[in-house]
């Protein structure tokens, strides 16, 4: 089942959204991301956070359509993000999109970005998108569907990346290694093919597809 979650960094342009939505099962928003709904004209299934950032219009206007609630102190250990997720989870979710997690705050989207592995390691497929990005973490070969001139970059997140090879972009590596604390040789790689294939066999890479 995929699940969207909605938290509260800025988005100025929408456009973005439609297709990341497309086949979505459950709506999940947390705190300010429910302005994110109102925007887009769509009725969240869940609302969750400690409502520190959402403005009370928006928040009583949802209520007053019975979604349930789930209400967390300030004083928390996690964030409105993670609530989102855990929920999702709880309700059966196999997919993951989050809105909303890249933005201002350098630590949230970094943070939000780091909690891709956690669910990687349960099975979930998630990714983290703005209207500029595309971040996905994999743990194995993967297929990339794009026009030629997109820009994608390979950035490992374990310590060391293994035998990685890419086929299909502008700048190919052949066997591989990248590791965390050496030169990062694959940001902004380029399509060559509308179809591009990443192949590695030990570590955690991010995938990232970004346009300026």
């Amino acid at each position: 089942m995929k699940a969207v979650i909605f938290a509260g960094a800025k988005i100025t342009d929408y456009g973005f959204c439609k297709e990341y939505l497309e086949g979505a099962k459950l709506l999940i928003c947390c705190d300010a991301g429910l302005h994110h709904a109102k925007a887009l004209g769509l009725t969240p299934d869940y609302i969750v956070g400690d409502f520190d950032s959402v403005s009370q219009e928006v928040l009583e206007y949802y209520k007053e359509k019975n979604i349930p609630v789930c209400q967390f102190p300030v004083k928390k250990d996690e964030t409105d993000m993670q609530l989102g997720i855990y929920l999702a989870l709880e309700q059966g979710a196999t997919e993951l999109v989050l809105f909303g997690g890249i933005g201002s705050r350098f630590d949230h989207s970094l943070a939000n970005a780091h909690l891709l592995l956690g669910l990687l390691k349960k099975g979930i497929r998630t990714r983290l998108v703005d209207q500029n990005n595309c971040v996905e973490l994999v743990d194995g070969p993967m297929t990339i569907h794009g026009k030629v001139g997109d820009l994608v970059s390979t950035i490992p997140l374990s310590m060391m990346v293994k035998g990685i090879t890419l086929t299909g972009f502008e700048y190919p590596l052949t066997n591989r290694d990248l590791a965390l604390d050496d030169d990062m040789i694959a940001v902004s790689n380029v399509l060559a093919a509308e179809k591009a294939s990443i192949y590695f066999t030990e570590g955690y890479l991010f995938v990232i597809r970004s346009k300026d």
